[in-house]
Formats: C-alpha cells, sequence, structure tokens
C-alpha cells in the first residue's frame, strides 16, 4: 500500500527525474556497456539491444553496491553475465569486470577488461539505472573522451524505476544532482550545467522529506 504523500512526492520527483533520466534512441556501436546494480531490468534492457543488433559485444561491470551485498551470491557483473546468457546472448559476446565498486571504476576497468579482450571501442550503449545516466555519460565523456556513448537505459516510466520507498528514492535523487556537482569538481565527470529548475526541484523535495512522518 502506498504511504500517505508518495504521490505529492513523485510529482516533485519527475522534474528531477526527467534531468538525470537522460536517453537516446539506440544505434550500432562496437559495445554495449553495462553497469552493475539491482535492477533486473538493466540487463534486459542490455539483451534487447543485442538482439536487435545493434552492438556485437557487452561488458557488465560491478563488483557489490548497497543493494546488492548480502543479496547477490556472486558480483553484479557475475549474476547479470547469467542474465544475458539466459536471454540468448553468447557467451562469447560477453566481458565480465567484477571488481569495480564505483562508476569510476566501472568506466575504467570495463574498458581495461575490454582492451584485455582485444575490444578497443570507439562507441558504446551505456545502460544502467535510469537516474545514474546522467552521471554515466559525464563520466564517459571525462574519462574516455575519445568514444562516442548513447544513454540506453531500461524503457519505463518513473514509478516503474522505482527501487526502494518512495521518500528513499527521493532522497537518493537528490544526492545524484550533488554527486554530479562532487565528482565534477573531483575531475571524475565533466561538469555539468545544472538548470535553475532543477535546483529548485532538488530544493523542494528536501524540505518534503524534512516534514515527511518517519
Amino acid at each position: 500500500m502506498r504511504a500517505p504523500g508518495d504521490l505529492q512526492l513523485e510529482q516533485l520527483l519527475q522534474p528531477l527525474w526527467e534531468y538525470l533520466a537522460v536517453s537516446a534512441a539506440p544505434t550500432a556501436a562496437d559495445v554495449i556497456f553495462v553497469f552493475g546494480c539491482a535492477d533486473y531490468a538493466v540487463p534486459a534492457r542490455a539483451a534487447q539491444l543485442y538482439h536487435e543488433g545493434h552492438a556485437s559485444h557487452a561488458v557488465v561491470s560491478g563488483s557489490y553496491g548497497r543493494l546488492t551485498r548480502g543479496v547477490f551470491d556472486r558480483s553484479e557483473a557475475h549474476v547479470f553475465k547469467d542474465c544475458l546468457v539466459d536471454a540468448g546472448v553468447p557467451e562469447a559476446s560477453i566481458v565480465a569486470e567484477p571488481v569495480a565498486a564505483n562508476m569510476l571504476e566501472n568506466v575504467r576497468f570495463g574498458m581495461s577488461a575490454l582492451s584485455t579482450h582485444g575490444l578497443r571501442p570507439r562507441s558504446a550503449l551505456l545502460v544502467a539505472k535510469g537516474f545514474v545516466m546522467r552521471r554515466c555519460v559525464a563520466t564517459f565523456e571525462r574519462q574516455f573522451p575519445e568514444v562516442e556513448v548513447h544513454p540506453c537505459p531500461p524503457v519505463g516510466q518513473l514509478r516503474a524505476a522505482l527501487d526502494r520507498s518512495v521518500p528513499a528514492f527521493a532522497a537518493r535523487l537528490v544526492a545524484e544532482v550533488d554527486r554530479l556537482d562532487r565528482y565534477a569538481e573531483k575531475g571524475d565527470t565533466c561538469a555539468q550545467a545544472i538548470p535553475a529548475w532543477v535546483r529548485t526541484a532538488t530544493e523542494r523535495i528536501s524540505a518534503a522529506l524534512s516534514v515527511s512522518p518517519t
């Protein structure tokens, strides 16, 4: 059952979601780059892109995260690789990178794993949870600017992407905007010109969360 106030909070989240969950039409690319997480819609989307003929190889990167540690019995990379194989993607077409513990490592270690397998992509379709897609693109643009990337998250609206309670999801999206700022300052990602309306949305969400019942 939905808690009182969840619908109002979702409405506040919508503009923030639209800013963070960037997407592009899939196109021909050298590789499908899959970011590990707890959402099985991610490998399902990657398998779809493979079967549609957009790329001949996929790389899956990730060890364990906050939502998968103690839940997955193997690394996110290995769990998602099995998902891809079960969906009909040939095992020989998949590179698994099971060490990366954050997005910067996903990108760096994933590209290194591809190179180890003799693959040096110049283009990639990026598949991850919707709300991290802007940061995925910004990380690639900073770390591997020579690689043309296209964000291709699972298709679906905000409600379909909820992977925790609405208040917790709202707090996570606010934190994602903060990460765009902080990681750009560190040099991990390309700086984002975050619009004023996004800043306003984060302020409204934070205010709503501060008065929400615990």
